[in-house]
């Protein structure tokens, strides 16, 4: 079975945990990281999910 959408994470405690996979749509296939977020905020996401651009752009710079 080939997975076309995947995401593995480091660790078994996913509110710590980064990870890492693969989400493939109809025209492309974009490779994806994963990283804890922390917030006050009780109802923000644990998580934020980055992905290259398709001219490779790396999105997970902290000074934007």
């Amino acid at each position: 079975m080939n997975i076309t959408n995947d995401i593995q994470f480091d660790g078994d405690n996913l509110d710590a945990a980064k990870g890492a996979g693969l989400i493939s749509t109809i025209d492309r296939d974009m490779d994806i990281k994963v990283v804890p977020f922390e917030s006050d905020n009780e109802k923000a996401p644990t998580h934020r999910v980055y992905v290259k651009s398709p001219r490779g752009h790396d999105n997970t710079s902290d000074d934007r």
